[in-house]
């Protein structure tokens, strides 16, 4: 639950710096795409995080069975 805080708050801060940075008639669109951007780079993070930490439990579970 913790981490679906995190990408929300990410993708809100994300669109407020993408609609700051779009021009005067695209405010909605920068929003949009700062905010889809942000949840989007948070959510990768996420997973190569979670990719790492399931390869470790595999590789002990290996080891575990050819030398347990």
């Amino acid at each position: 639950m913790n981490w679906l805080i995190v990408i929300i708050v990410v993708a809100i801060i994300a669109g407020i710096i993408g609609a700051l940075s779009s021009e005067n008639g695209e405010k909605g669109e920068g929003f949009f795409s700062g905010a889809l951007a942000g949840g989007m780079g948070c959510g990768y993070v996420i997973f190569q995080i979670l990719l790492v930490v399931g390869g470790l439990l595999l590789l002990f579970k290996i080891f575990s069975f050819l030398f347990g």
